[in-house]
């Protein structure tokens, strides 16, 4: 990689992980890849002494040797396949929360003594509740990669509250160890951050609401200003008269920008402040989000409309955080199913615990989880839907089959038409209507968080740059975990990004355009944007990139979030609750065939935990 003045100068020379790998270990997709059979699985990464993918840096998420197999399949390669190698009661093609939970389910309510195998094309279990780990002088400090909250858990499903509590959370612990007054007791706000190239200058406003004071020398106008607080704090009613019944429909024919700039008449430079203040919830910029989801979710613009769909605010504070999110979530599961796996008892040893990847994939364990293994197919052996499934994968370069009573698909839904052809048509089609959006979790080392402390802020949008926040860690401590309470100790900070087509109406292009970028962006070019970033953010606050940064870890997640779509209006359900029955595609995409039914969060068009759970449950009942 060259290297200018400007590079060094932001320490893109200094000695952290950039390189684009999988656990060391090469991936083969040559010719060779498509006529290799294996008779039994062979040793692969997983089996060796000290594998642990969480400690790895650079490219993580969708690693590289993730996703190129499936990425041929989509585009209909062939391969040959093997004989028989295993047999099972269950396969379960994905090691996320669902297909981990649907394991979970089928041993606990079909068959105790139920021999199972997990398969996933990653290298570390658990889909997106990813764990990041770094070390320094000894100290390990834990981040989330993807999912990270066991969100408002007084509302969750029965199943899914039995299932954490069954698995050894007591959400009521988190007040304990969530410091909710740790970032208080130093004074840090939120801020706003104008760049440059749109606002003329670099400008951090500080403040937990736009105000006077707060926007008092922001480098924006006078006018807009006012529109600021104006949208933020007046009740003033902006629609056309019309029936309190037909706001809904009336805000869904247009885009939140749309509603800003012809009905709320913000300025351009509040519009350009709100671009992307819808993206790190639902993955697209303001000309793409529905007004009518804006105004249910309570996005600023709607207060005269408050009473009319009711309290925006959740039951629970949002404080039911690991250190690593809900990471771990899936290694309590693979705990509980493997024992050896992992040592301990509690929810709070599970953060420290040593994990045993050698243990996940034994021939005496019962319930056996194999990583890096891309399913290829699955299909009825002959034509009879009662029959026993094949289950066919790619792994190390070779091609295995597996024999399974049951098999439960708990992976992109999207994929499954490819892996399952001889499903019905109408299934296929809705499967393809299970759409997914890009996201990007990045956790980068710091060597202390003083010049947070110096400038007074805890969490800053910046809707300019590649990463459109920066906020400070949760502060969780749990059993032997601290959390650095201490400004002049280390501490993870955590960047979002969520890219896609400002100026393209459609959603799901913006998540196409994303998704192509994602996997066309080196992680150089993801580090220097972000010593970039962080050197024009906190710079004033004595912030030193090529000094301060000591780790950096980019978890990228082409395919995030996921959403039900509807091809004839090209619109994505944002908004489950209101999306008519009749588009509900997922619905029929979910619906059990033969002996292989389908999980994960695209069953549900909702992203949550909580709903993989549910969806994990649903799918072991349908073939039970």
């Amino acid at each position: 990689m060259s290297m200018n003045n400007e590079d060094k100068k932001l320490g893109m020379n200094k000695d952290i992980s950039r390189r684009d790998f999988i656990n060391g270990v090469g991936i083969a997709l040559g010719s060779s890849a498509f006529g290799s059979t294996a008779l039994s699985k062979t040793n692969s990464a997983q089996d060796e002494f000290g594998y642990y993918p969480p400690k790895l840096m650079g490219m993580r998420g969708s690693h590289p040797g993730s996703f190129e197999v499936a990425h041929l399949i989509r585009d209909g390669a062939k391969f040959e396949t093997a004989d028989i190698d295993e047999e099972y009661d269950l396969v379960v093609v994905g090691a996320g929360i669902s297909g981990l939970s649907a394991a979970y389910f089928y041993k606990n309510n079909v068959n105790k003594d139920a021999k199972i195998l997990i398969l996933d094309n990653h290298d570390d279990f658990g889909g997106h509740a990813k764990r990041n780990e770094f070390t320094y002088k000894g100290e390990k400090l834990i981040g989330f990669g993807g999912t990270m909250f066991i969100s408002a858990p007084s509302t969750y499903p029965e199943i899914a509250k039995n299932l954490i509590n069954d698995i050894g959370i007591d959400v009521n612990n988190f007040y304990s160890h969530f410091d909710q007054n740790l970032y208080s007791s130093f004074d840090l706000k939120r801020g706003v951050f104008f760049d440059r190239e749109r606002f003329g200058n670099d400008y951090l406003a500080v403040g937990d609401q736009f105000d006077k004071k707060m926007l008092s020398e922001c480098p924006i106008s006078e006018t807009a200003k006012k529109d600021l607080i104006r949208l933020y704090e007046s009740d003033k009613y902006y629609l056309p008269n019309m029936p309190e019944s037909d706001y809904y429909n009336f805000l869904n024919n247009m885009s939140y920008e749309t509603y800003l700039k012809d009905y709320v008449k913000v300025n351009d430079e509040v519009i350009a402040m709100m671009v992307s203040s819808a993206r790190g919830v639902w993955a697209v910029n303001i000309d793409a989000f529905p007004a009518a989801s804006a105004w249910v979710y309570g996005y600023p613009g709607f207060k005269a409309l408050y009473d009319y769909y009711g309290d925006y605010g959740e039951s629970d504070p949002n404080i039911f955080h690991f250190p690593d999110g809900n990471a771990s979530i899936a290694r309590l599961l693979v705990r509980k199913m493997i024992p050896a796996s992992a040592s301990g008892r509690t929810m709070q040893d599970i953060v420290t615990s040593t994990f045993n990847y050698n243990e996940l994939d034994r021939n005496d364990n019962n319930i056996r989880i194999r990583l890096s293994s891309t399913a290829l197919r699955v299909r009825h052996q002959g034509n009879d839907l009662n029959a026993k499934v094949d289950v066919s994968y790619y792994r190390d370069g070779k091609v295995y089959r597996v024999e399974a009573k049951k098999c439960i698909m708990a992976c992109y839904n999207a994929i499954i038409p490819r892996l399952c052809p001889e499903m019905p048509e109408l299934q296929k089609n809705a499967l393809k209507n299970c759409i997914r959006a890009p996201l990007v979790y990045t956790n980068v080392l710091l060597k202390n968080w003083k010049s947070f402390v110096k400038l007074g802020v805890r969490r800053v949008d910046m809707s300019g740059f590649l990463h459109h926040n920066v906020r400070l860690d949760y502060p969780i401590s749990m059993g032997d975990y601290k959390f650095s309470s201490d400004p002049s100790k280390p501490v993870i900070i955590h960047l979002q990004s969520v890219p896609g087509e400002y100026g393209n109406p459609s959603a799901r292009q913006q998540f196409l355009a994303g998704q192509r970028q994602l996997l066309t962006t080196p992680f150089d070019e993801f580090e220097r944007s972000i010593r970039d970033q962080l050197t024009r953010l906190l710079s004033p606050g004595g912030f030193d990139a090529s000094e301060d940064i000591l780790g950096i870890t980019v978890n990228r997640w082409p395919h995030g979030y996921a959403y039900g779509y509807d091809p004839e209006t090209d619109q994505v359900a944002f908004d489950v609750d209101s999306w008519p029955t009749e588009k509900r595609h997922w619905k029929t995409a979910s619906k059990k065939f033969g002996n292989i039914s389908i999980a994960s969060t695209d069953s549900a068009s909702n992203a949550m935990s909580e709903a993989a759970i549910v969806e994990a449950d649903r799918a072991v009942r349908d073939i039970k």
